[in-house]
This record gives C-alpha cells, sequence and structure tokens, in this order.
C-alpha cells in the first residue's frame, strides 16, 4: 500500500498560515525596531534644526509575535513533514491559538486611546483599517486550515495510510 502524498490544499494551508503567522509577525518586529534605531539616531542641531522622534512600542507586542513565530514555525515544518501524526492537532490548535493572540493584539492596538503629546498622527484611521484587515485576513485563514486539515485527503498523510474500505 502507498504512502499518501501531501496534498496540493495542505501544501497552500500550511504555507499560507507560515507566512500570515510566523513571517508576517516577524518581519514586522524587525522593521519596528530598525526603525525605532532610525528614530534614535537622529540628533538636534545646534541650530535648533532636525528633531527626533520616538517610537513608543511596549515590549509585549514585540516579543510575543517573535515568540510565537518562531513556536509556529517549528510546528508548521513538523505539519509539511507529517510526523508524528498527532501533529495535525497540535497545528489546529496552533492557528486557532495564534488567531486569537492576533485578533487580542489587534484589537488591544486599535482601542488604545491616542497619546495627544505625541500629536495628532494622520495615520491613526489607516493603522485601525490595516488591524481590522489582519483580523479578517488570520479568521478566514484559520478557517481554511481548521477545514482541509479534516478532510479525508489531509487525514491520510497524517496518518500515513489510506483507509481501507
Amino acid at each position: 500500500m502507498e504512502k499518501p502524498g501531501r496534498p496540493l490544499g495542505l501544501s497552500l494551508a500550511i504555507l499560507i498560515s507560515v507566512v500570515l503567522f510566523s513571517l508576517l509577525p516577524i518581519g514586522q518586529v524587525i522593521f519596528v525596531l530598525s526603525l525605532q534605531r532610525q528614530f534614535e539616531s537622529i540628533e538636534f542641531l545646534e541650530g535648533g534644526g532636525a528633531v527626533g522622534g520616538s517610537l513608543q512600542v511596549s515590549q509585549t507586542n514585540l516579543i510575543v509575535p517573535v515568540i510565537l513565530g518562531i513556536l509556529f514555525l517549528l510546528i508548521a515544518i513538523l505539519a509539511w513533514r507529517g510526523r508524528p501524526p498527532q501533529i495535525r492537532f497540535v497545528f489546529v490548535a496552533a492557528v486557532i491559538i495564534v488567531t486569537l493572540v492576533t485578533i487580542a493584539l489587534s484589537t488591544a492596538g486599535v482601542a488604545q486611546p491616542a497619546d495627544v503629546s505625541q500629536g495628532i498622527d494622520s495615520g491613526m484611521q489607516l493603522t485601525s483599517s490595516l488591524m481590522s484587515a489582519r483580523v479578517l485576513v488570520s479568521v478566514l485563514v484559520a478557517l481554511y486550515v481548521i477545514w482541509y486539515v479534516n478532510r479525508g485527503p489531509a487525514r491520510a498523510f497524517f496518518r500515513g495510510h489510506y483507509l481501507q474500505n
């Protein structure tokens, strides 16, 4: 009896979830840290010219996405291999947990009142829209992953064999 191959839909589910739940958050943290370093390097001119800025981001909003992104990447690698067979349940649980954390961090970021001492920012509406879109995409990807991982071909791949008729 031949071993079932990885279905295309499962490959897409794993790759899309890795991009959304691992690469994107880690990339965003790298971007924020490089932007923060750039702000810190700006100095005041002697004549009172150029003024630096400060990027106020909590450490939790930087550490949590990186840790979750790395853990999710490890789980996705095991799901890609299909071994051990229980990785199917771990992968689905990881997708659900990361989606819930993404929703919590996104809604907390949007719900925080604007700090008037930092000035009025015209990008706040854009940030709110992007966070709402991120929540929507995260939920849609999570639903697709949960649906496809529980289909017959994906279950056979994780099981390592087809069921007898």
